[in-house]
């Protein structure tokens, strides 16, 4: 098998047969160790990256030192890509939370293969939607929840991306209750606060660096009860969680 074949076979299954064959030839591994800046805020630069193994945290910090998560990145995951489009900076930061694998492809041949063909183009088209849906949710939980119901939704966002089994979810390694904090807008104790509430009602359990979600219909329920039926109620129901 060749070098290409060896990349090509790497790549994430989610991405469309012809982009996949495409990226394959220009793609580079890339090595990283934990706490790696990948790509700063504001950088001029314009690579997209493919992660192939562990997990990219995508985030800005404040002139003040106040880090704000916007998401994370795992296997599969694409990170990069806006800055290749639009050829404007940077819009965040991205670290690895952990050791990291990610292949490497050049702006111009990302731009140029995700544009050939209608499959590819869709993709992408989709991808992009579902990130700005993901977007909007969040700043309508901000602007619209108070802090222990917006931590409720980041929960059942979790969950759900976590994968869920017989109504419940692993979050192995779990989140700190600042980093939780940093994704909601909020401060580490009220966190700290509403995690021992959702643990003494039997619906979370905390073990070590493991976070269980014990019943995650009923986490569902409880955020339906606060935010209406938003799309993260859409999700859950597609999960056939409960009564959610």
């Amino acid at each position: 098998m060749s070098g290409i074949e060896k990349l090509s076979a790497l790549l994430p299954a989610g991405l469309p047969a012809e982009l996949s064959a495409a990226l394959a030839p220009h793609a580079r591994l890339v090595q990283l160790r934990a706490g790696q800046t990948l790509i700063g805020h504001q950088d001029d630069t314009d690579d997209v990256f493919i992660v192939l193994d562990g997990t990219l945290r995508v985030e800005l910090v404040s002139r003040n030192g106040r880090e704000i998560i916007l998401s994370d990145a795992g296997v599969g995951a694409i990170v990069g890509e806006f800055a290749a489009l639009d050829g404007a900076p940077r819009s965040a930061s991205v670290t690895t939370v952990g050791k990291a694998t990610v292949a490497r492809v050049p702006a111009r041949q990302f731009r140029e293969a995700a544009l050939a063909t209608p499959e590819s183009a869709g993709w992408l088209a989709l991808r992009l939607v579902r990130m700005v849906r993901t977007m909007t949710e969040r700043v309508f939980e901000l602007n619209a929840l108070a802090v222990r119901s917006r931590l409720h939704c980041e929960l059942l966002r979790m969950a759900l991306d976590a994968g869920i089994d017989d109504n419940a979810a692993t979050l192995a390694p779990s989140p700190t209750h600042a980093e939780l904090a940093n994704r909601i807008g909020t401060h580490r104790e009220a966190v700290t606060r509403e995690l021992g509430y959702l643990t003494e009602q039997g619906i979370t359990r905390s073990a070590g660096r493991t976070l269980s979600i014990l019943d995650v219909g009923r986490l569902a329920e409880v955020v339906r009860a606060a935010a209406g039926d938003v799309e993260l109620i859409q999700r859950a129901r597609e999960a056939r969680l409960g009564r959610a």
